[in-house]
């Protein structure tokens, strides 16, 4: 659907496209009242006649509009335009956090436990708020150009008072399936502790750029939530600590009861990690022994008997979900041998290149047809800028035009980029050089979210392989864009407007008076002439409203009264005996055409 262009709710200003969804597709648009960019996020016209499609959306917007936390992506409003149902949020000028898994691999401890603290902050409000979120996962947290966590899509939320309903709908399970809490697997009722579930998923992909329960289809995945155990990621990254396993394997236990309680508690522990304290997340115990949190004191730990998560009726489901995997397998099967040798675009074998130069490799894949993806990775075996590891492998068929990814060795000596946003070029200097890199070109640019003297940009980027001893470029916040305020003193106001307009300035306009000036012009500016204020700022000019005063004198009193309070003049009126007719103005102070300042007094003489 092309709405490239299209206003919804007579303000909003569609101008490309963002991402689409299962449900809806987002876009960036203009609030043409409040002149700013928004997120707008529009359900597919093929569920506008759906109830519950349409009951889901409206349930996020008021979700999420009662979550007021910078942590939180912000709804600014929601509505329907010609039978369309949308909703407007702020929008995140960034990347989401499976972008960034994607694009980094594994990221840094520190970040990762960063990350997750702050998505725990975010789901704790929304707890507290009586909200259980029931979608965390990558794809629904976003991160700014300034390093912020935002937590969005509370598409599939539910109040705690209904969260007892199950998470399926006619056998279609609610969620995805790589982050399912075992309960949600099931169809059972779910609570806080499912985001808690959720968001150890969502640290373990961060850790390792793995999930911890990988297969061929949503089945066959929900069933090893349901019935496998993690390992703990410390496995798949040596960089991970023992505390950070136990913090990741409590919060992915199959029995809610061994989960932290709250994301608070989690979030505290994530907390203890970053400072350098012991975690009250128990160590990992053989597999006979369990842990909970003692009701009375939930930072004391120990063992203790909870009940099994294998119950008849959990093994009645695995039976079931054992058979639909097996199904699944037979459809895919199928549909792989169709690719294999059904009609379709030219396949061509996959060449071998592990081994060989990367320059080599990538030549040997493009004369193929291949597009060509690369990363980078420490390698104490392969060669430096030799290829490590290729995805798809050598003898798979695939079509011209297919992204074949490298893995290319950094060499033994490879470290891994620190992250810098936000941080001080001395800061930045010293973080370099603890992990064997130095500081490289550095530029400024104008920055409205960072403050001046901070990074926003670096590269390569956080998180990446690179050699020992190479630079990192940098970019630094010089602060909000600036304006010099314009001399406006004796110009019109209309003219004086112009100028503040043409600087990107506004005008904040207030009274004046002074007889010795011309009418309508400005009198005083604040900030005054030359002054660097940010772009946007209002500057208060002082308008003269110095006016002639009517003359009246042959009037009536009541004319002469009515025309100077039109005039916004206050009147005094004196009486003399003889002089002209009964009632009749006679004298006027000030005089007529006389400049007075509006709100003061003009005396009337006028014949008894």
């Amino acid at each position: 659907m092309n709405a490239e262009g299209r206003i919804y709710g007579g303000r909003y200003q569609v101008t490309e496209p963002i991402a689409s969804g299962g449900m809806a597709q987002v876009y960036i648009a203009n609030d043409q009242m409040l002149n700013r960019p928004v997120a707008l996020k529009v359900l597919h016209p093929q569920f506008a006649e759906d109830k519950s499609f349409v009951e889901r959306f409206r349930r996020e917007a008021q979700a999420a509009a009662s979550l007021n936390d910078p942590r939180i992506v912000s709804i600014f409003d929601w509505g329907s335009d010609n039978g369309t149902s949308y909703i407007v949020m702020e929008y995140v000028d960034g990347n989401t956090l499976r972008q960034i898994i994607e694009e980094e691999g594994p990221l840094t401890t520190e970040r990762a436990v960063e990350i997750a603290a702050d998505v725990c902050g975010a789901l704790h409000l929304a707890h507290e708020k009586g909200i259980v979120h029931r979608d965390v996962k990558p794809a629904n947290i976003a991160i700014n150009r300034a390093g912020q966590t935002k937590v969005m899509d509370f598409g599939i939320a539910r109040a705690t008072s209904d969260a007892g309903q199950t998470v399926t709908q006619t056998g279609t399970v609610i969620g995805t399936a790589n982050y399912l809490s075992p309960e949600q697997a099931q169809g059972e009722s779910v609570d806080r502790r499912s985001d808690v579930y959720s968001t150890g998923v969502v640290l373990f992909e961060m850790l390792t750029q793995e999930v911890p329960f990988k297969a061929d289809s949503a089945v066959a995945i929900a069933y090893k939530h349901v019935t496998e155990d993690p390992v703990p990621p410390s496995r798949l990254s040596r960089e991970v600590p023992e505390d950070l396993d136990a913090v990741v394997l409590k919060a992915l236990s199959k029995n809610p009861d061994n989960r932290y309680d709250t994301a608070e508690e989690m979030r505290q522990d994530l907390l203890r990690l970053l400072r350098g304290q012991p975690v009250y997340a128990t160590p990992i115990l053989p597999p006979d022994q369990t842990v909970v949190a003692d009701s009375a004191d939930r930072t004391s730990m120990f063992p203790a008997d909870v009940p099994p998560d294998a119950t008849p009726r959990r093994k009645a489901l695995a039976y079931s979900l054992l058979f639909l995997l097996f199904a699944s397998i037979i459809v895919l099967a199928g549909i792989f041998l169709f690719n294999l040798i059904g009609p379709g675009a030219e396949k061509v074998v996959v060449p071998d290149v592990v081994g060989k130069p990367v320059d080599e490799a990538r030549r040997i894949l493009e004369e193929k047809g291949f597009d060509v993806d690369e990363s980078r990775a420490a390698s104490e075996s392969v060669p430096e800028n030799s290829v490590i590891s290729q995805e798809p492998g050598d003898g798979r068929k695939l079509e011209k035009g297919a992204e074949v990814r490298l893995v290319v060795s950094n060499g033994p000596d490879a470290v891994k980029v620190p992250n810098l946003i936000g941080k001080t070029k001395q800061e930045a200097e010293r973080l370099l050089e603890s992990a064997g890199l130095s500081l490289g070109s550095e530029r400024s640019t104008n920055s409205d979210e960072v403050e001046a003297g901070k990074i926003v940009e670096q590269d390569p980027s956080s998180g990446e392989e690179v050699a020992k001893g190479r630079s990192v470029n940098i970019v630094i916040s010089a602060g909000k864009k600036t304006a010099r305020v314009p001399e406006l003193v004796g110009l019109t106001l209309e003219k004086a407007t112009e100028e503040l307009n043409d600087a990107g300035l506004t005008t904040n306009v207030v009274d004046a008076c002074d007889t010795s000036k011309d009418a309508g012009i400005v009198l005083k500016q604040d900030p005054t002439q030359g002054q660097q204020v940010p772009q946007g700022s209002a500057v208060t000019i002082s308008v003269n409203r110095a006016q002639k005063v009517p003359g009246v004198e042959g009037k009536t009193e009541q004319e002469a009264t009515t025309a100077l309070q039109k005039a916004g003049f206050k009147v005094e009126v004196t009486h003399v005996d003889t002089g002209g007719d009964s009632g009749t103005v006679v004298r006027q102070d000030p005089r007529a055409n006389e400049v007075a300042c509006p709100g003061s007094s003009v005396t009337i003489t006028v014949v008894r």
